[in-house]
């Protein structure tokens, strides 16, 4: 059997150390396990019922769902393994969809140009990173490329948080790029063992982040799935459904609660 120290949460003792984890965090694995569940068997169905061309509201916002279901799927994978800073990244490319899918369901038209304006906005940078290296077959035809394009941005994505209701979701976006995503003072500070003192440390943290960590992140996968489910299953009417998630949320709601009420307590 493979050990930690050899292949690291790749190893087969982490494998096995999975039930243990878990068991620890049962309630909040359960309701992230519904979610999951919930969301899958959304997206299969409206498989056989939307059509049309990709741009298309409902075509669109399917394949928004089925790149939703990775990141899901993909954290939770990850935070089974005591991950959460590998967790809370895909935590946050899924928030990012997120708002995608409430901008669709609320501003369609406005968020289908976004994201058109997106992609001719990386093929363009694409294209001048192609000319300063002078990797360019044709360096005349690029130029003209890169012409037509005209005056072209990048997705915003605060901008796109305005265009739905899951506009309070921009600050849980911005703070986990913070504290994992971006190689930060602060996601760094993750890898570093705090001495008592709270201002100095003391030696490296390796292996399974804290179980407080642990619940912290599946507490925000839920409940960004729970609402971008919410957005995708009234836009395909999906009655059943959208009953489903909401029977989860008023299960998940209580349990969050508990858990805010019980960190005030240790506050105090």
């Amino acid at each position: 059997m493979t050990k930690f120290v050899e292949m690291g949460f790749a190893s087969d003792e982490t494998r096995e150390s999975i039930a243990d984890l878990i068991s620890t965090n049962a309630e909040w694995f359960g309701l992230l396990n519904e979610v999951i569940r919930s969301l899958q068997i959304t997206a299969i169905k409206a498989c056989d019922t939307v059509k049309g061309s990709p741009f298309d509201k409902l075509p669109l916002s399917l394949l928004v769902l089925h790149r939703a279901n990775g990141h899901l799927q993909g954290a939770a994978i990850l935070l089974e393994r005591g991950m959460v800073v590998e967790a809370r990244t895909l935590l946050r490319s899924f928030l990012e969809t997120a708002l995608v899918m409430a901008g669709l369901h609320d501003n369609y038209e406005t968020v289908k140009a976004m994201l058109i304006e997106d992609m001719d906005a990386a093929k363009k940078g694409q294209a001048k990173v192609i000319m300063k290296h002078g990797i360019a077959h044709d360096i005349e035809k690029l130029e003209e490329r890169i012409k037509e394009f005209g005056r072209v941005q990048n997705l915003s994505i605060d901008k796109l948080a305005e265009q739905g209701p899951l506009n309070r979701m921009y600050l849980l976006y911005r703070v986990i790029s913070n504290d994992a995503a971006h190689p930060s003072g602060r996601s760094l500070r993750r890898h570093m063992r705090i001495a008592d003192d709270g201002s100095s440390w003391n030696g490296y943290l390796i292996g399974p982040n804290d179980p407080a960590d642990v619940a912290e992140t599946a507490d925000q996968l839920i409940m960004t799935g729970i609402a971008l489910g919410v957005a995708f299953q009234q836009m395909v009417e999906d009655v059943e459904n959208n009953e489903k998630l909401g029977e989860i949320a008023e299960r998940y709601y209580p349990v969050r609660d508990a858990h805010e009420k019980a960190k005030q307590v240790i506050c105090k």
